[in-house]
């Protein structure tokens, strides 16, 4: 009869120890599943906004661009082949707008992010070489402000 008692308490140790095992080995797997989706995001955002920060800025030189041959001679074909790339460059800043939206889980690094994509509108419709400047300037600060807060919400 002891013998049946000690086999049964073997047993019962032995299931229990192989359950807690599993627990325990679940516990872990999940942890570095969700580690490695959180990475995985993590490099996607980051992607994403340096992406979308290099469209604008490459924005603001086809704005800038456009202002000046609107200056030089505003029907000459290279004026045109400006305003055509201004556009061009637009609509891809625009797509990598989407992709931030999509990625951010803040709101107002959206924002932000929209504000900046909305400055560089207003460049090549400066009046004069100063308030190009003034015009270049705010959007230059605009990029720095969602770079920075992109740098605050991604550092650990």
């Amino acid at each position: 009869m002891a013998s049946i008692l000690t086999s049964v308490v073997a047993v019962i140790g032995t299931l229990l120890g192989v359950a807690l095992s599993y627990v325990i080995q679940r516990s872990i797997s999940q942890r570095g599943e969700s580690f490695a989706r959180e990475h995985l995001f993590l490099q996607e955002r980051i992607a994403a906004y340096s992406t979308f920060a290099a469209a604008l800025a490459t924005y603001q030189r086809g704005s800038l661009d456009r202002w000046h041959r609107q200056d030089e001679s505003p029907e000459s074909p290279e004026a045109v082949a400006a305003r055509l790339e201004y556009h061009r460059l637009r609509y891809v800043a625009r797509q990598e707008l989407f992709r931030v939206r999509l990625l951010a889980r803040n709101p107002g690094l959206v924002q932000l992010a929209e504000d900046a994509l909305g400055q560089v509108k207003y460049i090549h419709r400066a009046a004069d070489e100063r308030e190009r400047e003034s015009r270049s300037d705010a959007v230059h600060q605009a990029i720095t402000d969602f770079v920075q807060a992109v740098e605050e919400q991604i550092a650990p």
